[in-house]
């Protein structure tokens, strides 16, 4: 990896099945915690090489070395081993003096290390090949046997191959369909037989787990269907208990529906009964009630009628007095008017008589003085009423000459037929009316003849003459 990277990446380390124990060379000393907890390209840290421990102080090294708490580090001096104060002759976690020429050698961690590897083609008794994953957690509690004698690399190898041997000879000795029952099994003497091999090298087995096993598939189906054969046959009978319960149920459930029904019915037959009883009781009373309502409403109508006889008496006694009262005063009245209307008759026809007489003399002086003023006004309104008929006159040729419908034909155009427009419906309604207008001079001429008028021709019409314009 990069310069950035708290580690470099191992040179002879080999990827192998699982988990794979290493040992991690650490850029500087401080990086130890932080690559612990972490799986540097896939490996699992066991021991720490540092590069560097010592802090620099503008690029002069200090003489303060600072060990992480969680690991045993093993100190060295011009390339030989400083013995620290701790039971295998490591160094104790935290600040410590050294000189330029001390430096820590490794790291090897404290803390328990987990290590999943698989076990590949193990026969069964019966000759079944299966795969069975383990789980170990060991610890690192002697770090200078451990480095010296064994170290991660052939700690990974040595582990592999011991707990191949226990497998491999504890699969040898069961069938495959018990194969499973490794899970969970004790595995005490098995841990106990690890660290017999691994204490001399200061590693110590904590826990041997089978995390999982596999058989082939085909085997693995046929488990399961007999499994799942066994499964339905409980069901099944579990199923007919159920049905058989549920029947039980069914019949229980009928009878204490009948009872319920019957005790229903029972009790519905009870409250019709007192339902009935509860109605006559009731129908008693709404008799008698209606009884009491009867004679109260008979008292009540006698009482009423009484009172009503009473107060029509009273009222026919006041109405005849009124009517005594009213003929008196009627008679009274009826002479009084008659006396008034007869003084009244008789002073309007001596008023009328008096008015008569004083209108007859003033209507003879106005016809007497109409006379004499129309005698005199003879020559002065002459010339008025000339111009008034020339006026009307004039208006009526205007009121024809703007009227769209009217046509004008001269008496020579009449005379010869020569209508305008030539229409012969035009000549009929031109001769319709000189037709209508001799008629009318005819009339006109009658009625002055018998008025004793006198007339002339004016505008091809017959005029009448008033009296006091004849002589003039």
């Amino acid at each position: 990896m990069g310069n950035s990277s708290p580690w470099v990446s191992p040179i002879n380390a080999i990827k192998k099945d699982g988990d794979t124990l290493a040992e991690v060379v650490l850029n500087h000393i401080r990086d130890a915690h932080k690559v612990a907890g972490m799986t540097p390209e896939e490996f699992v840290p066991v021991t720490f090489l540092p590069l560097k421990s010592a802090s620099n102080c503008c690029g002069c090294p200090l003489c303060m070395v600072s060990i992480p708490s969680g690991f045993s580090a093993m100190v060295s001096r011009f390339g030989a081993d400083v013995p620290g104060s701790e039971p295998d002759g490591t160094w104790a976690p935290g600040c410590h003096c050294f000189m330029p020429w001390y430096s820590v050698n490794r790291l090897v961690s404290r803390q328990l290390i987990i290590f999943d590897t698989p076990v590949r083609d193990c026969k069964t008794l019966d000759n079944i090949t299966v795969n069975i994953d383990v789980l170990i957690v060991l610890e690192i509690v002697k770090a200078d046997l451990f480095v010296y004698g064994l170290g991660p690399e052939k700690l990974d190898s040595l582990l592999r191959a011991s707990q191949e041997e226990v497998l491999r000879q504890v699969a040898f000795e069961i069938p495959v369909e018990k194969i499973y029952d490794l899970h969970g099994v004790s595995t005490e003497t098995w841990v106990q037989s690890l660290n017999k091999n691994f204490a001399p090298y200061g590693v110590e087995v904590h826990h041997f787990t089978v995390r999982n096993v596999q058989i082939p598939t085909d085997m693995a189906q046929d488990f399961e269907d007999k499994t799942l054969f066994e499964s339905k046959t409980i069901e099944s009978k579990m199923q007919q208990d159920s049905d058989r319960l549920a029947l039980g149920n069914d019949e229980e459930r009928q009878k204490l529906k009948e009872e319920c029904e019957n005790a229903r019915m029972a009790a519905e037959e009870q409250a019709v009964t007192t339902k009935a009883q509860i109605v006559k009781e009731v129908r008693e009373v709404l008799a008698s009630t209606d009884k009491d309502m009867a004679v109260l409403e008979a008292q009540r109508v006698a009482e009423v009628a009484d009172l009503i006889a009473t107060c029509n008496l009273q009222v026919a006694k006041t109405k005849a007095a009124i009517m005594t009262k009213e003929r008196e005063n009627q008679a009274r009245i009826g002479a009084e008017v008659a006396k008034l209307e007869a003084e009244a008759e008789a002073y309007e026809k001596q008023k009328k008589a008096a008015a008569r007489m004083e209108a007859s003399r003033k209507i003879a002086l106005g016809k007497t003085s109409v006379a004499e003023a129309e005698g005199n006004a003879t020559e002065a309104f002459r010339a008025r009423r000339q111009q008034d008929q020339d006026m009307a006159r004039l208006d009526i040729l205007e009121k024809i000459a703007l009227n769209s419908n009217i046509k004008i034909a001269t008496s020579l155009e009449n005379n010869m037929g020569l209508a305008p427009d030539n229409s012969l419906v035009s000549q009929v309604a031109q001769q319709g009316m000189e037709a209508f207008r001799m008629r009318l001079a005819e009339m006109t001429a009658s009625s002055v003849g018998k008025l004793d008028m006198g007339k002339k021709f004016t505008g091809g019409l017959v005029r009448p003459i008033p009296q006091q314009m004849k002589g003039s």
